[in-house]
């Protein structure tokens, strides 16, 4: 196969999203705190137990909030998996933070659990 046609991101479809676009471009609702993400926002609750739950318009957001709430320092290091987009590190450099990358296991290709303790170098002082 062509390497040039092979698609990094193919939409994954279910049945009804076409449908929900256009209810959401019919009732001009294409972003913000609409019917849908209030259902979504419910739906997590319902899910998590949470008392609330809210959502972000981008993992970048999310990860930037996390950097921010877990009070990211310079120096600090972060470690993540070697095989993830760039606003993954982003999030975490802007405050200082030192992105230390670890190997994705091949079965997952999440993160491989067995490399974390030997690549924290521990505390700096």
């Amino acid at each position: 196969m062509n390497p040039e046609k092979i698609p990094f991101n193919k939409p994954f479809m279910t049945g009804k999203e076409l449908h929900y676009i256009a209810q959401a471009h019919f009732n001009n609702m294409l972003a913000g705190d609409g019917p849908f993400t209030k259902k979504c926002h419910q739906w997590l609750i319902d899910k998590t137990g949470s008392k609330k739950a809210l959502l972000t318009h981008s993992c970048t957001a999310a990860l930037e909030m996390a950097a921010i709430l877990c009070d990211t320092c310079p120096g600090d290091e972060i470690i993540m998996p070697s095989y993830t987009f760039v606003s993954t590190a982003n999030a975490f450099v802007l405050r200082g933070g030192v992105p230390v990358f670890v190997d994705i296991r091949e079965d997952t290709l999440n993160l491989d659990e067995n490399l974390i303790e030997s690549a924290y170098s521990g505390p700096q002082f």
